[in-house]
């Protein structure tokens, strides 16, 4: 098998503002659809920068071997999770959140993106109850199913625009209304194990 293990690359900042409930509510982090961040939703500045790491490794289904390392941009806030090394990094912030998308440089339809908000009020439903699915950041998602302790994590599948790719996300609320944190990861079929070794190393302890 041919091993490719990629150089990472540029961070990007893009500001917004608001606070929104449900997929398509105003102030939801851009969707990660479409290749990298700044494609839907978003508009603001933008600035970049170099960092190198090489952790953790995931072997793929497919012909190529990517590395995955610890992202720890969300670790004070309690959301620990893998990504690809060597994959572009683009962040995008509001009033109540931080999204940071990593996109393969070889691929822009493939990306990871890791969201983190402090918006309570977004994922409380009518009765006061918290509902993952209020604030699922993709649009359109499917086969939406609430599970955990406290119905508190919400899976999904969500379309690749420009693409046959299936996405697969994740959002877990607060259990002490703190926030809550959110996952998508649209990769092609080939990195499926990828896909499969991110989901798993989602964890957010709020």
């Amino acid at each position: 098998m041919k091993r490719i293990v990629l150089g990472l690359a540029a961070t990007t900042c893009l500001l917004l503002a608001g606070c929104g409930a449900g997929p398509n509510a105003q102030g939801t982090p851009p969707s990660s659809t479409g290749g990298s961040t700044g494609q839907a939703g978003g508009t603001g500045n933008t600035s970049s920068s170099n960092t190198t790491s090489n952790q953790v490794t995931a072997n793929t289904s497919g012909p190529t071997h990517t590395t995955l390392q610890p992202f720890t941009g969300f670790a004070s806030q309690g959301v620990a999770v893998d990504v690809p090394a060597g994959w572009n990094k683009a962040t995008t912030t509001g009033g109540d959140y931080i999204a940071v998308t990593f996109t393969n440089p070889q691929n822009h339809l493939e990306s990871v993106r890791v969201v983190y908000s402090t918006c309570v009020g977004c994922y409380m439903n009518s009765s006061g109850q918290p509902d993952p699915r209020l604030v699922i950041g993709e649009k359109n998602p499917t086969n939406v199913q609430v599970q955990g302790t406290g119905g508190l994590v919400a899976t999904y599948d969500f379309p690749v625009s420009g693409s046959t790719y299936v996405g697969k996300g994740m959002v877990q609320v607060s259990n002490n209304q703190s926030g809550y944190a959110e996952l998508d990861i649209a990769v092609g079929p080939q990195h499926q194990t990828l896909l499969n070794s991110i989901i798993k190393s989602f964890n957010y302890s709020s």
